[in-house]
Order: structure tokens, then sequence, then C-alpha cells
């Protein structure tokens, strides 16, 4: 997964980040106040791209995270996949973000980003990739229903100022 890739018509690099890579992650996070709105009823937090660097679920390290940044040929950070390996079981891996740049949306970044994820994980030994998508997410959810996952459960959570209906779904590879 990691390297330069050929997507539609542009190369992108991709690449794991580090805690050097906060500041990029920071602008993306700005650049998509509309998902933080959506998300937790606010703009982004001045620490947002250092939280998907570091934070993590209980019971989790960080030698379980890998936060992939898809940069642009220019430089650009325009899309970030947040990936936790054997969560909640061995084999079981969370997405816990896909984040594309607004002006990048629509161009099937999110898809060629998600059939990488995917071989990777199937590389790693995964056999499962789990995702929670809010309920008001339409485009998310439908997003992730095109992508083969499959509805699971739901539960109640809150991020930041705003309480939702989480939709766990599943894809079994």
């Amino acid at each position: 997964m990691i390297g330069n890739k050929i997507i539609g018509q542009h190369e992108y690099n991709i690449r794991l980040l580090s805690g050097d890579d906060a500041i990029d992650v920071q602008a993306l996070c700005e650049r998509c106040s509309d998902f933080s709105e959506l998300i937790e009823g606010r703009p982004p937090e001045k620490d947002a791209g250092k939280s998907i660097l570091f934070d993590l679920p209980p019971d989790k390290e960080l030698k379980d995270k890998y936060v992939f940044g898809v940069y642009k040929e220019n430089g650009i950070l325009i899309a970030v996949i947040d990936i936790i390996k054997d969560y909640k079981i061995a084999g079981e891996w969370m997405i816990g973000l896909l984040m594309i740049d607004p002006s990048e949306r629509g161009n099937s970044l999110g898809r060629k980003s998600h059939d990488l994820i995917k071989s990777w994980v199937l590389e790693e030994h995964g056999k499962l990739l789990r995702i929670g998508v809010v309920e008001e997410n339409y485009r998310g959810y439908k997003f992730w229903c095109q992508m083969g996952y499959v509805e699971v459960d739901r539960v109640k959570n809150t991020y930041g100022n705003k309480e939702h209906t989480v939709i766990i779904m599943n894809l079994f590879l």
C-alpha cells in the first residue's frame, strides 16, 4: 500500500504518517470542517490532527494503529486513513477514519483508497474490516454500502457536542 500509486489519472504518494505530519493532518481537518461539524457539531479542534495520529480505543497500543496519508503530486495531504489492527478481536481491523479533502471527493479516490486498504489488510492476514458511520452521514453510509459493508449493530455514542446513533458495519474479506 505504501509508495507511489496511480489512482485514476493522478499519481499519489501513500505513506504511513507520524507525529511529524501533525501539521499536514491538521490542515486537512480544517479543510474538512464539514465533517467535523456533522460529527462533533463544531469546527475541528486545534489538536484534531494530533488526535487522529495518536488517539486509541481502549486496550490498544500505538503499535496496533496505522495512519496512512495520501499526498498529491504537489505534496498536499488530501486523504487520511486511520486503521486499528485486531480490534476488537484478532483478524478484525477497524477503519477509524477515511477523510478526504472536499476538492477530491467524488473522483473515485475513496473507492480506490478503500481497495488499497482492503488489499493491505488481507496481506496482513486480516479477516474482517469494521467501520462505524454516524446515522446522519448519509453519503458516508451509502459509500460504505457500495463498498460491500453490511450493518451489524447500532450503538449510541457522543462525539464533541453531539450524540449519535452509530451504525456498525462489517466487510468480511
